[in-house]
């Protein structure tokens, strides 16, 4: 048996030996001229010798096999110029590249346009800016390019002039790379302006456009827009984005595979208005409790296990114990450890550290008289 499972593993051996050499027979041949460019290139980049780096990485380009290790290399070239303060060969090979239709094409017409601006030439610059997004809004660089933009107009013009720009963009971007981008926006834009129903709208129209899992800023705009329906005094407009939000999370087995930034947010905000707005203490203390349980990396597990204690504090004194436990156990080094004691006496006091006056404050008042709840 073991002649036979040496042998089934030598088989095996060969056949990847045999797969790896075809493997390398089918790999194209760079030119020994380039590769020898190339490398000497890399070499005098990292030892910040970039204006010679650019001249090596010219001659890799002139014995480049290929039409696009040419246009890589004419690109690092510029870029190479350009760390070296030599912004008109920098410009020279940036525009050969904008000029033509490579797929460094993109990065050179932006390039161009950040030459410009750090030129002093902010009109001339901008301008440049603006038509690269035009033309390239499925660059990887577009998104930060636009939000470039807006800052700008912003500086000079306020919300009002992004909006405006919005306006008159959004026809030619509505179906590119973009548009979620630009829609979110002018959410944002109208929701600084306090123009809040607009907004709250603005957020929604993001968030059904472009669903979870595939919209970037889906959750930011559920949010954002349960936030304005709460400054327009419509809670259960605000508690139903955010349940919404909560709705879509999938479980994960790889941890925050599926997270988005603003799920535990969204969780705490929601215990809070089950709390203040529907005066829910159970549903609150649920929501509060959940927090802890799904999303084990959160910075607001142990706010949340807190708030949970201080509504069960209000049935009983016993009730509270529970989270306050879970918080001294699994959350030591939080800010609400030492004043666990002060809330369940079952708890031994923390030593050598007091509880903070400003969360004294929150149990100042004496708890309630125990009284039946379901959490009991």
């Amino acid at each position: 048996m073991r002649r036979f499972g040496r042998a089934a593993r030598s088989r095996k051996v060969k056949r990847r030996l045999v797969f790896a050499l075809l493997l390398a027979a089918c790999a194209p041949t760079l030119p020994a001229a380039y590769v020898k460019s190339r490398d000497a290139a890399e070499s005098s980049y990292e030892k910040g010798q970039f204006g010679l780096a650019a001249e090596q990485w010219l001659a890799a380009a002139e014995s480049a096999g290929s039409a696009r290790d040419r246009s890589d290399a004419r690109y690092r070239a510029a870029a190479s110029y350009e760390r070296a303060g030599r912004s008109a060969e920098a410009r020279k090979w940036y525009g050969v590249l904008a000029s033509g239709k490579s797929e460094r094409a993109p990065r050179a017409t932006f390039a161009l346009a950040d030459l410009r601006l750090e030129s002093g030439d902010a009109t001339g610059g901008l301008a440049e800016l603006e038509a690269a997004i035009r033309k390239y809004p499925a660059s990887a660089i577009a998104g930060l390019a636009l939000r470039r933009y807006f800052s700008a107009l912003a500086e000079h013009g306020g919300d009002q002039a992004v909006l405006d720009y919005i306006e008159r963009v959004e026809p030619v971007l509505a179906q590119s790379d973009l548009a979620e981008q630009l829609g979110y926006e002018r959410a944002r834009r109208l929701d600084t302006l306090g123009k809040q129903h607009e907004a709250a709208q603005a957020y929604v129209v993001v968030a059904d456009r472009f669903p979870y899992p595939y919209g970037a800023y889906w959750d930011d705009a559920l949010l954002r827009g349960a936030e304005c329906e709460l400054r327009l005094e419509k809670p259960e407009r605000a508690i139903a984005l955010l349940e919404r939000m909560l709705r879509a999370r999938e479980t994960a087995h790889l941890s925050g595979s599926y997270e988005r930034p603003h799920f535990a947010d969204a969780a705490y905000r929601l215990a809070e208005l089950y709390r203040d707005t529907k005066h829910d203490p159970d549903a609150a203390r649920r929501a509060f409790h959940g927090v802890f349980v799904d999303y084990p990396t959160s910075t607001l597990r142990d706010d949340a296990l807190w708030q949970e204690a201080l509504l069960a504090r209000r049935v009983s004194e016993r009730l509270a114990c529970a989270p306050l436990s879970l918080l001294v156990g699994r959350l030591p080094d939080s800010r609400y450890a030492p004043c666990a004691h002060a809330l369940c006496t079952q708890i031994a006091a923390v030593p050598r550290r007091e509880c903070a006056a400003y969360i004294a404050r929150d149990f100042s008042e004496p708890a309630s008289e125990p009284k039946p709840a379901s959490g009991e």
